[in-house]
């Protein structure tokens, strides 16, 4: 920083800003200009000495900034970013992590101690990639009310997130959750969720169906894309693009679907209350989690209905290697090693008058011994 009696100035990002004082209050603006030694020198003679001659004439009052709430900013850095190919995935977290919480809190209301609380808490909802993105763009927000002069101080920076955080523990629905979820859920959001536990298909794959993905004649469903932030890509690997079978009890919400459709003439089968596709299975978040809720279920992630239908098929006697490749796992190995705690006694229920060698064979080997 460069002194001065009464005014100084200071690089921030390249660009050169000066700092005075008013009634003990710190004013900091920029001069627009990029921090070299050219621009110091002419500010140091024609900046500085003006501020210092309004200071003294009390041209320069102390006025008042008024901070805007959160949403106002947050516009401002989802305008910036509108034009990238990632837009969608910036206006997902803005709306849907942020927004919660900040919307209308004015800013210079934040406190280190508010954000530190909120992100102690996400811990155990997100992942600590997915959190460390999410408060990247906090921190970005904050930063353009600093840029505004409406907050001297961004307190979402320096927030350390735990190197080792422990791993989303996969916690399955039993039947009756099953049951009670479907049966309390309401529009669209009933048929995805039958889609989820019936076939065991990820969110972003759900959300990506057309109704030319869906053969009722040979029941089956075609699996060939998903959405990821806001793009529409090929599933997560090769092995993703496949055929998942259509249980009897999951075709009428198939074709309740594919009637809203076609009534609302789109080849979508889920959209948003505006018509569109959704950008992000995100956005189902908020009715998942007042779901869980109101059947006084405990709180778990949505992808947990993946873990739910692999469970139930193994426990209703669905062979390994078919759970595996509905769930397109590299092989049965992938399988039996992700939910093998979930079906260690499984072995026990078999029935104990079950023959495993014919009447021949047992001759056969008799005679041997």
């Amino acid at each position: 920083m460069i002194e001065n009696p009464k005014v100084s100035l200071f690089n921030r990002k390249g660009k050169l800003y000066v700092q005075y004082y008013i009634n003990g209050r710190c004013v900091q603006k920029s001069l627009k200009r990029e921090y070299t030694k050219e621009n110091i020198k002419l500010a140091k003679k024609y900046v500085i000495p003006e501020i210092e001659r309004k200071i003294l004439l009390g041209e320069i009052q102390n006025k008042k900034v008024k901070p805007k709430e959160f949403e106002y900013y947050a516009t401002i850095y989802l305008r910036q970013k509108e034009n990238l190919k990632s837009y969608y995935e910036y206006e997902n977290i803005v709306v849907n992590q942020l927004f919660p919480l900040f919307k209308h809190k004015k800013v210079n209301e934040i406190t280190k101690g508010e954000i530190k609380e909120w992100i102690d808490k996400r811990l155990n909802e997100v992942t600590s990639k997915r959190l460390r993105n999410i408060l990247n763009i906090l921190i970005a927000v904050l930063d353009i009310a600093v840029e505004y002069e409406h907050i001297q101080i961004n307190h979402a920076k320096n927030i350390k997130l735990p190197s080792h955080v422990k791993v989303r523990e996969m916690k399955p629905f039993n039947e009756e959750e099953v049951k009670l979820l479907i049966n309390n859920a309401e529009g669209q959001f009933k048929c995805y969720l039958a889609i989820a536990f019936y076939t065991g298909m990820r969110p972003g794959e759900i959300i990506a169906l057309t109704i030319s993905d869906i053969n009722l004649k040979e029941m089956y469903i075609n699996v060939n894309k998903r959405i990821r932030k806001g793009e529409i890509d090929t599933p997560k690997t090769k092995n993703s693009i496949r055929k998942v079978p259509v249980f009897q009890n999951l075709k009428p919400y198939l074709e309740e679907l594919i009637k809203k459709a076609k009534e609302n003439k789109t080849f979508n089968l889920f959209t948003t209350k505006t018509g569109k596709r959704y950008y992000s299975s995100d956005k189902l978040h908020p009715q998942w989690y007042a779901l869980l809720e109101k059947c006084n279920i405990e709180k778990r992630v949505m992808y947990n209905t993946r873990h739910t239908f692999a469970t139930l098929a193994i426990k209703r006697g669905v062979p390994i290697f078919n759970v595996s490749q509905i769930l397109e796992h590299r092989n049965t190995q992938e399988t039996l090693e992700t939910y093998a705690k979930f079906i260690n006694n499984e072995h026990l229920q078999l029935d104990r008058n079950l023959e495993l060698f014919t009447d021949n064979s047992t001759d056969s080997m008799s005679k041997k011994a």
